[in-house]
């Protein structure tokens, strides 16, 4: 067994993510961005938590080193030094603030384009409606039929209940919203 495994089993991620637990009073008066280098804190132990923060919400001390560090003995020293940063510097609080702002990016970001396609879909949707009031203002009323009116009725409902996100094969209590919707026209809306 290796020096490294047992160090695992004798002092864990766990233990030191409980340590910075206890320290937790310290963590508050940090600044917004704790994730940026922190007072007193090495380039060298920065370095270290800027590979551990950017492996992901699954990180954890052991799988960032065994996934960069071949050597067992390096393994074993940096195993040690970085659990000792970890818990003096709280990687496990600063990782979890940038997952977090992280998220909030990703957050903003597709609520702007939603916001976005929701007023290109509208501008969309009224110029259709012109078109269709414009070919219903020039339309003899001996042109129209049962089947074109009902259809054209059907059609508009549909639409309306997609655009509001309401679902009618559900009796409309349930959104529907990101479907594409797919409206076709009838020939006699050619040429408008």
């Amino acid at each position: 067994m290796s020096n490294f495994d047992s160090n695992q089993e004798n002092i864990s991620d766990e233990k030191a993510a409980s340590v910075d637990n206890e320290n937790q009073s310290d963590i508050e008066i940090m600044p917004f961005f704790t994730w940026e280098q922190q007072k007193g804190e090495s380039a060298l132990a920065f370095s270290a938590f800027c590979t551990f923060r950017d492996f992901g919400h699954n990180r954890n001390i052991k799988k960032v080193l065994l996934s960069i560090e071949r050597d067992t003995t390096k393994l074993n020293r940096k195993y040690n030094t970085w659990r000792n940063w970890s818990t003096q510097f709280h990687w496990n609080k600063r990782a979890a603030d940038y997952d977090k702002y992280l998220d909030r990016l990703r957050l903003t970001e597709r609520r702007k384009t939603i916001e976005s396609r929701e007023e290109a879909h509208k501008q969309i949707t009224e110029k259709m409606l012109f078109v269709v009031s414009k070919k219903l203002d020039s339309m003899n009323p001996d042109e129209l039929n049962q089947t074109n009116v009902s259809e054209w009725v059907k059609t508009a409902i549909h639409t309306e209940r997609e655009i509001l996100g309401i679902n009618s094969e559900e009796g409309g209590n349930k959104q529907n919203r990101g479907k594409q919707i797919e409206i076709n026209f009838d020939t006699d809306f050619q040429g408008l």
